[in-house]
């Protein structure tokens, strides 16, 4: 966040919040989000959550054991189970904070009177969205539309999670634009019973090309998945095959294909996997 800031095309930078960052060992401050403002549409606001596009480090600390999600204001049926981790930053505050990230978020919408919401967000930032976008549908049921459009989102809670989702923000307003390859959004692993996705889901499928080993971070990557969405969106069907430099090493070539139609893999299984045998040839040694 310490990047210069470069507002969407017609729309100015206004604000930004903070949030309590629990996933680190000894908690810290962190900027997490933007908020911009349209300039040829007042009133339609952008509430953008910074993701790890550079830090996949993160998810090994993440707390996947969950907790309840309480709503700022009203209630929900049945009790959403949430990531203890995501909804930490969202819920907590420390340090000099006066608000937690969720007061922030409440507190621009009291300021700014938005007639129109566009929620988004990357990894990380992506799960906070929709802890948000819950929210905001439970605690402000009749305020404004919203439309959440949020990339390579690891799963944010389990079943009673997806219940309260689904009965509160229809699919069509909430967006998963993710890669088939990329392995965050199969996190966590299954011996966290019960997680699932939520909204509704538009798949891609990018590498790098002649890849022996897998690049993590180039299949993750935002610039390169919006990369390959400009090139599928206009298309009919929305698929897009053509190679592009990656952003993470741009001496290599991103290779996007059709997307398989199969169900999703859980990646993040047959990484553990092969970690459990790598420790095995350790024990070997």
């Amino acid at each position: 966040m310490n990047q210069p800031i470069v507002p969407p095309p017609n729309y100015k930078f206004v604000a930004r919040w903070t949030g309590w960052d629990a996933i680190l060992f000894l908690g810290s401050v962190e900027k997490y989000g933007l908020l911009f403002e349209s300039s040829v549409d007042p009133g339609t606001y952008i509430f953008a959550f910074r993701g790890t596009d550079s830090d996949m480090d993160i998810y090994e600390d993440v707390h996947f054991e969950t907790v309840d999600f309480v709503p700022s204001a009203g209630s929900v049926t049945p009790t959403p189970h949430v990531a203890g981790g995501f909804y930490g930053v969202y819920n907590s505050k420390g340090g000099d904070m006066v608000q937690s990230m969720r007061e922030q978020l409440f507190a621009l919408l009291t300021q700014y009177s938005p007639k129109q919401i566009y929620i988004t967000g990357h990894s990380l930032g992506a799960a906070l969205s929709q802890l948000f976008t819950l929210d905001l549908a439970i605690s402000k049921p009749t305020s404004v539309p919203v439309l959440n459009i949020n990339f390579a989102s690891p799963m944010v809670g389990t079943s009673n999670w997806k219940t309260a989702y689904d009965a509160n923000v229809p699919a069509a307003n909430s967006i998963r634009c993710y890669n088939y390859w990329d392995y965050v959004p199969s996190l966590p692993p299954s011996e966290f019973l019960g997680y699932t996705s939520v909204g509704g889901g538009f798949r891609t499928a990018f590498y790098v090309k002649g890849e022996w080993f897998v690049h993590e971070l180039s299949r993750h990557s935002i610039v390169n998945l919006q990369t390959v969405l400009t090139h599928a969106l206009p298309l009919n069907p929305q698929e897009w095959t053509g190679t592009f430099p990656d952003y993470v090493d741009p001496s290599r070539t991103m290779q996007s294909n059709d997307p398989p139609s199969t169900a999703k893999v859980a990646w993040a299984d047959k990484v553990r996997e092969l970690k459990a045998f790598e420790e095995k040839v350790l024990e070997a040694v």
